[in-house]
């Protein structure tokens, strides 16, 4: 049934080049493993009629949207979904993940080279990020948000610096959810969890290489009032921070306590220059 689903929608994309269906786009985009593209748009705009005859139908961009599940959607069809995503004015570019999760928003007309760019910069496989995606689709939960926040700050890791920046923009989103889902919940381990998406807020300035501003707000942490299950995270985010900050003397202090996985990706972290 799935497979049918996804070639029905293949073919209605390729002859329309955008679904209309919102729901079944981001459906596509979970079962092909895609991001999706949404351009909201109106009849009587005439910067999305300028936008469709020099960027949208020319054959080079039709053959980018290929990477992406493209949805057009009527502002004023979809009134509701235009008040979600705070649409203000029109043209409005969104690239999203399968459950509707911004990854990038842009508003105001592209000329072609803008949206070559932009296509071929976002061109990007989610299949890293697919199981925990999935199961965030069929039920949100604490641990559904939860697990995929937390696989979204392991393949930023895989971005250059641009792009792991959104991505990690998108993880908070996750973790939000998570919190709220947390605060409503009779949890036993509340505490533990929310310090836990504290250090995953300090883990996302690490990635995003601002260590100076990740130390201060790690060293307002006492380290004693940590949960026994996020002292090796703590641990980790010492590590992470002195080396970035090139600290030896620091770096030998935590470096025990760090094992070889955990030490990949920093080496990772700082193989990534752009």
């Amino acid at each position: 049934m799935l497979i049918v689903f996804v070639l029905m929608l293949g073919q209605i994309s390729q002859a329309n080049n955008w679904l209309r269906d919102f729901e079944a786009a981001k459906k596509m985009a979970l079962a092909t493993n895609k991001l999706v593209l949404v351009d909201f748009w109106a009849s009587w705009c005439g910067p999305c009629k300028k936008m469709d005859s020099e960027s949208w139908s020319k054959d080079e961009i039709k053959q980018l949207m290929n990477a992406y599940v493209p949805v057009q959607i009527d502002i004023d069809a979809n009134k509701s979904l235009a008040r979600k995503y705070n649409v203000r004015g029109i043209p409005y570019i969104f690239i999203l993940d399968g459950n509707g999760k911004i990854v990038y928003e842009s508003m105001s007309y592209k000329t072609k080279n803008q949206v070559i760019e932009l296509l071929n910069e976002y061109a990007l496989s989610t299949e890293f990020l697919s199981t925990e995606l999935a199961s965030y689709y069929k039920k949100q939960s604490f641990v559904s948000a939860y697990r995929v926040a937390a696989k979204y700050h392991d393949y930023s890791l895989y971005l250059n610096k641009a792009l792991r920046r959104d991505f990690l923009k998108t993880a908070k989103y996750y973790f939000d959810e998570a919190l709220k889902f947390l605060d409503d919940s009779d949890s036993n381990n509340k505490v533990m969890f929310k310090q836990k998406i504290e250090l995953y807020a300090i883990q996302k300035e690490v990635y995003n290489k601002n260590s100076k501003k990740a130390l201060r707000l790690l060293n307002k942490i006492n380290k004693d009032d940590l949960g026994e299950k996020n002292i090796k995270m703590y641990s980790f985010l010492n590590y992470a921070i002195h080396t970035l900050n090139e600290d030896e003397e620091q770096v030998k202090l935590w470096e025990a306590k760090v094992d070889e996985k955990e030490k990949k990706k920093i080496k990772q972290l700082k193989q990534t220059t752009t």
